[in-house]
């Protein structure tokens, strides 16, 4: 089993890691300066008082607004998308998809973030109109409902509409993992192959779901690439995740952040929106200053959400460690992971802070080391 670094590719993760953090700058700057200059210069109310006529009245007017507002935006970061989601992959390998073939999930990913993003637009600006001094605990008891019902049907509406996935086809390798579910005690609908080959190299599994539709989908680049003891480490991680209720728990911390975004997004309203020239807090044309306002709460939280998804990652990590017994597969997969991913061995620690949503390789490599000789440590 590989046990060492590729200094190579490490050198290559350095820099792909750089010109990630470049794109996310630039699309940060992009979305500030697109939201901040519909507000500064009336063109949130110039666009308002344009779409007045809109068919279908004040529903109508939301829709035909926020449809206006979320495509010129699409249009305007697409060059961005392109360079990030297909160009600067390819580059480095990670994608082998067609321009043509990224284009179309892009613009599949586009309609579903249409589609969602007028349905909750509606409802706010339902909520702004009739309970202004409420809407927005409402809105984030409703934005509960509404992630665990897309966590129930992802896997099973959303999930095919990218990648192909079957059942994980029966072999001793199936069984290995069916007895590491039952030796938990908890049910898991299934397991199932994620043909990420056809777009990517890169390998990954994920637990998605919950209730009925909770699974395991692993990644035939994992699959077909990784040893059956790695792939049962890595199962055993994902299971993990299923054992400790990290999907619901992970639901509840971020309904809380969106509970105080949303109530610092009220309390703007309120002291901007008569001072901005709208007609109050349900004007369609706050809807920049909303969103403006949600944006920076989210960016400010990032951290905090991100500490806690790499708390989340590392407690998974020590269930994987202690139910498999095998910290020497554990170790070669993440090393392997970081060759075939370009994954930052030991990134710089503001950046594993501020972005990382897992810890990085090396911190899991040493838990691992350390589970060797003095069990684990979460």
């Amino acid at each position: 089993m590989v046990t060492e670094i590729d200094s190579e590719r490490q050198r290559q993760a350095r820099r792909y890691s750089y010109q990630r953090r470049i794109l996310l700058a630039a699309q940060l700057a992009v979305t500030v300066i697109y939201l901040v200059l519909l507000i500064a210069t009336g063109a949130a109310t110039d666009l308002r008082n344009a779409l007045l006529g809109a068919p279908g009245g004040r529903l109508g007017l939301v829709a035909a607004y926020g449809v206006v507002l979320l495509l010129a935006y699409a249009v305007l970061s697409f060059p961005l998308s392109v360079v990030g989601g297909w160009s600067l992959p390819r580059r480095y390998g990670l994608s082998v998809q067609t321009f043509t073939q990224w284009f179309a999930d892009w613009l599949k990913g586009e309609a579903i973030g249409l589609i969602v993003g007028l349905v909750m637009l509606e409802v706010v600006y339902a909520l702004l109109q009739f309970v202004p001094q409420l809407w927005w605990a409402i809105a984030a008891a409703l934005y509960v409902v509404f992630v665990a019902g897309l966590a129930h049907v992802g896997p099973i509406l959303l999930l095919p509409l990218f990648f192909k996935v079957t059942p994980l086809e029966s072999s001793d390798l199936t069984e290995r993992l069916k007895d590491l579910a039952r030796q938990a005690g908890t049910r898991v609908e299934g397991v199932y192959r994620l043909h990420l080959s056809a777009k990517t190299t890169a390998a990954n599994a994920a637990l998605t779901g919950l209730g009925s539709t909770r699974r395991i989908v692993l990644g035939d680049t994992l699959l077909e690439h990784y040893s059956p003891d790695e792939i049962e480490v890595v199962f055993a991680h994902e299971l993990g995740h299923h054992v400790h209720r990290d999907i619901p728990r992970m639901i509840a911390e971020q309904a809380l952040v969106t509970l105080v975004a949303l109530y610092v997004a009220h309390l703007a309203l309120d002291a901007g929106a008569q001072r901005l020239g709208y007609a109050g807090i349900a004007d369609v044309a706050t809807m920049p200053l909303l969103a403006l306002v949600l944006g920076t709460v989210g960016v400010i939280s990032t951290p905090l959400v991100n500490w806690l998804s790499r708390r989340a990652e590392r407690s998974a990590d020590c269930y994987a460690l202690q139910v498999t017994g095998n910290p020497a597969a554990f170790i070669s997969m993440m090393i392997r992971l970081a060759n075939q991913n370009l994954a930052v061995y030991r990134p710089a620690r503001w950046v594993e802070i501020l972005l990382y949503d897992h810890p990085s390789i090396a911190e899991r490599v040493e838990l691992a080391e350390h589970f060797r000789g003095q069990g684990c440590r979460s």
